[in-house]
């Protein structure tokens, strides 16, 4: 019950790891501070301050606003990170707005990409 009461001390920890296996799906907004993989499949909005990982196996699909995102499998919809980092076989699809953007041999891109000023989140 700690990932959903804002009093208790586990849901502000920051080093934990979610993970959504292969063969899950889910769907909904999702709010999280830990940082989070995904083999399985998400289908919404994702809102988090640390990193998520896309494995091979993993999808999704939507919004997402996050630190940083590694692409190993698919992701398609908008989002707006720090760091985007796609690798050998990871697939981007949509609109992104980011501060860095790295593209390993292999990776794919298809889409729209609006660059950050990297000092912007220091005037907010």
């Amino acid at each position: 019950m700690a990932i959903f009461n804002k009093g208790d001390t586990m849901a502000k920890e920051t080093n934990s790891t979610t993970i959504i296996s292969q063969g899950v799906k889910i769907s909904g907004d999702f709010v999280l501070n830990a940082k989070l993989h995904i083999e399985g499949e998400i289908e919404g909005k994702i809102d988090s301050t640390n990193l998520i990982s896309i494995g091979k196996t993993g999808n999704i699909k939507g919004e997402l606003k996050a630190k940083k995102l590694l692409v190993n499998g698919n992701f398609e919809g908008k989002l707006e990170v720090d760091i985007l980092e796609i690798t050998k076989g990871g697939k981007v699809k949509g609109e992104i707005v980011i501060k860095d953007l790295i593209i390993e041999q292999g990776g794919v891109f298809e889409g729209t990409s609006i660059l950050k000023k990297k000092d912007a989140s220091k005037n907010s």
